[in-house]
């Protein structure tokens, strides 16, 4: 049975648009389909970076290549032309994206900075040209600061007066984090590769660790779970994942939580619980590092 077809606008009516001033447009997705459906959309000219937080689908771009979307990856996608493609979303299944556009103004901001000469870089080394001979798209694992920008844009709730220079800040910031790790990728190629057996694995202990954040992982019980050996565990979680199991789990444990307290009544302590933190001021001190204020003043900022 094929999937029924979902207009751009339609779709375009589950995003939602943040205001940064001229130069950057960000919009971010919070989305579940009720079922499985196939986006068609056309994207004008332009450079642009995708941080996916949740879900998974394809998409079917422009000269037929297919690219596969998963959660804690990022996409950076450039083309001087219009560009058509074909996005098929599984259903009863939540996506959650920031989406960054820089306009022709940003880019020449940007003129006679390193990053213009290092998208130069990018765009003749790029095996992948969805949208003809200039275009270029890359993805990458997203890095645990790419990932907290992109959380920062998602739920951010800064001040009207400085909300513009915030995200836009974020937007440029982005930018260069993606920019500078696929510069650098070359480099991994010393590092051990990701055998392909062991993908699924590697993807099961992922899982468990989302499955059960309350529970205090070792290593050891993790990949015993995911039927792996610890040095395989560790190299191929980075590898994959551009992050440490300790650092993943920490990062998961904090969108939790931050779900838990501005969709549920729970108190604070009941979140610190059920998050596998042991010590609250423990938890408030991580909480602060990674979304720039305490529990109890997010609390706060969802109410205002």
């Amino acid at each position: 049975m094929t999937s029924p077809p979902t207009t751009a606008m339609q779709f375009q009516q589950t995003r939602h648009e943040l205001s940064t001033g001229s130069g950057v447009k960000i919009s971010y997705i919070d989305y579940t389909p009720e079922q499985s459906c196939v986006v068609q959309s056309e994207s004008p000219p332009c450079l642009a970076v995708c941080v996916f937080l949740e879900g998974s689908g394809e998409s079917v771009l422009q000269n037929r290549a297919r690219v596969r979307y998963a959660p804690d990856q990022a996409l950076l996608f450039c083309s001087p032309d219009s560009s058509m493609s074909e996005t098929h979303l599984p259903g009863r299944q939540h996506l959650r994206a920031v989406e960054i556009h820089y306009t022709e103004q940003t880019l020449q901001q940007i003129q006679g900075m390193p990053v213009q000469s290092m998208l130069r870089q990018l765009a003749a080394q790029a095996s992948l040209r969805p949208a003809g001979p200039d275009s270029f798209l890359y993805q990458t694992p997203a890095s645990s600061a790419m990932r907290a920008i992109a959380e920062q844009i998602f739920r951010q709730r800064a001040p009207a007066g400085v909300q513009q220079l915030f995200l836009h800040s974020k937007a440029l910031e982005l930018l260069s984090l993606l920019v500078a790790a696929l510069l650098d990728e070359p480099a991994l190629a010393e590092a051990p590769a990701v055998q392909r057996r062991d993908h699924k694995k590697l993807d099961h202990a992922r899982e468990c660790l989302l499955a059960r954040l309350d529970h205090n992982w070792s290593l050891a019980e993790l990949a015993h779970t995911a039927n792996l050996n610890e040095r395989k565990l560790k190299e191929g979680f980075k590898a994959l994942f551009g992050t440490s199991v300790h650092a993943y789990l920490q990062e998961k444990r904090m969108q939790a939580a931050a779900n838990l307290l501005s969709r549920t009544n729970l108190s604070i302590t009941e979140v610190v619980m059920q998050t596998g933190y042991a010590n609250p001021s423990h938890f408030t001190k991580l909480f602060r590092r990674h979304f720039g204020m305490t529990p109890r003043e997010f609390i706060q900022s969802q109410t205002q």
